[in-house]
């Protein structure tokens, strides 16, 4: 996928790093599951709505309770919305006026009381109520204590039907969850942003773009989306357990634990996990004789494997800018037979006899994956795409020239915007020397309660020959 947009951390004022400071230097490592979340939770907090990808400390301890911290992660960034409109009205103040840790572990205890089954509410409120006291000031326990003891009687009955009621929120799983004493604004735009927990910018956009399909794509972002596996040729694949079929041939939906994927793919070179939306972009490049291709926004290099299968005669130069990606890359390539790994930097000097085949997977909004990239669903959208198109645009500006007569030329991003998609392809089709070939956008399939099988996420390509 093209990479995720990295917004620059807020500059808004953060409680002092006393030693008691989670995130001091002289904090000892998170002792459980909610310690690490929390800490996590509360830098979120720090930032919002310009979130980044955060790693929480988890690495010593035991799966269940890593598998826990990502749960309590993932519910609460997803809904921060909802959460906090909740936790507003519940505590009887705004919740801007709450210090940023205190939002983070207020979000965190409510997505568990709220969202999570099985947690006994007693234990999250204890343990969120020591946390605080430990981490803020003693005195903190007191109002996280009163708010989470509301907010786990405002969990009502769990229904098979969501509805957009003031009295209900969607759930991720499908259904419903009936609120008790709490209830989400009249109005429509407000009580669909909150239900949903997407900026009503956003809402408004999509409804003006997509007017038949914004539920659903609402829906869709608050899913849990599947682990998709893709093969070109599944006859040569062995060891088949836990996948299931896909709506893609090429695809399968993995269903089993992380170690037995990990063992799947050491197992099976060919086999790994991309999205149909993905795939769909280098699948739809038409045959040709490429004696040099060049992946210039490689990433993980997910699209450079599925280049140098579809392609193995070429010589493949994956191209990055950022120097963890890159270090990945030379990783995942070390002894490829025909894949090279080049720093952006490098592209003059590399490119001799320029390229037949360029692929430009941008940076670009995330808007079609919002379901995976849970952090890039509260950045303002409109500001965001300005940034984004000047990038956009200088990336094409500079790998064209590098472009052989006759060679082709593909665009692609993971947003479902016009102005980073169809806007971009007429930019490149001004010029006369271009010749468009193809035009696809994917939007994002699935919603929560359907079969895994019918999951996609969202994508957009282009692809040009260069006539002259």
């Amino acid at each position: 996928m093209a990479h995720a947009y990295s917004p620059p951390m807020s500059n808004a004022p953060y409680p002092s790093e006393s030693q008691n400071s989670p995130h001091s230097s002289s904090a000892p490592p998170p002792a459980d599951a909610r310690d690490a979340a929390y800490r996590v939770l509360s830098a979120h907090a720090m930032s919002f709505p310009e979130l980044l990808p955060v790693e929480p400390q988890i690495q010593h301890l035991e799966p269940r309770d890593r598998a826990l911290c990502h749960a309590i992660i993932r519910e609460s960034v997803t809904r921060w919305i909802t959460l906090r409109h909740i936790i507003s009205q519940l505590a009887g103040r705004g919740f801007e006026t709450i210090e940023p840790r205190m939002q983070g572990v207020l979000v965190g205890a409510s997505a568990q009381l709220l969202l999570l089954d099985r947690l006994p509410p007693h234990a999250v409120i204890n343990e969120s109520v020591e946390w605080a006291k430990r981490y803020i000031r003693p005195k903190a326990g007191g109002m996280i204590n009163a708010v989470l003891r509301k907010v786990a009687r405002a969990r009502g009955e769990v229904l098979d039907q969501y509805e957009e009621l003031a009295t209900m929120i969607p759930s991720a799983s499908g259904g419903a969850l009936q609120l008790i004493d709490s209830d989400l604004p009249a109005d429509q735009l407000s009580l669909i942003s909150t239900a949903y927990s997407l900026p009503k910018a956003t809402i408004k956009r999509w409804t003006n773009l997509y007017p038949d399909q914004v539920q659903q794509l609402c829906a869709h972002t608050l899913m849990h989306p599947p682990t998709l596996v893709y093969s070109a040729d599944w006859s040569e694949i062995v060891d088949q357990e836990d996948l299931e079929p896909h709506d893609s041939p090429s695809h399968r939906v993995y269903t089993g634990s992380r170690t037995h994927l990990t063992r799947l793919l050491d197992t099976n070179p060919t086999l790994r996990v991309q999205d149909s939306a993905s795939s769909a972009v280098v699948n739809s490049i038409p045959d040709g004789n490429y004696k040099t291709i060049v992946d210039y926004c490689a990433g993980q290099g997910t699209k450079t494997r599925q280049l140098s299968e579809r392609f193995p005669n070429a010589t493949i130069i994956a191209m990055e800018i950022d120097s963890r990606r890159l270090d990945t890359l030379m990783d995942v390539f070390d002894g490829s037979r025909n894949v090279m790994v080049r720093h952006v930097d490098e592209l003059e000097e590399t490119l001799h006899n320029g390229a037949d085949l360029i692929l430009t997977d941008v940076p670009c909004s995330n808007s079609g994956v919002l379901a995976r990239r849970m952090e890039a669903r509260y950045r303002p959208m409109t500001p965001q795409i300005g940034r984004l198109a000047k990038i956009q645009l200088d990336i094409l500006t500079t790998v064209i020239p590098h472009l052989n007569n006759g060679g082709t030329l593909v665009y692609s991003t993971c947003s479902i915007e016009p102005e980073e998609n169809q806007d971009v392809r007429d930019w490149i089709h001004a010029d006369p020397i271009f010749e468009l070939i193809e035009d696809h956008q994917i939007l994002p399939s699935g919603k929560p309660g359907d079969n895994p099988a019918s999951y996609t996420d969202g994508s957009y390509a282009c692809i040009f020959k260069k006539t002259k």
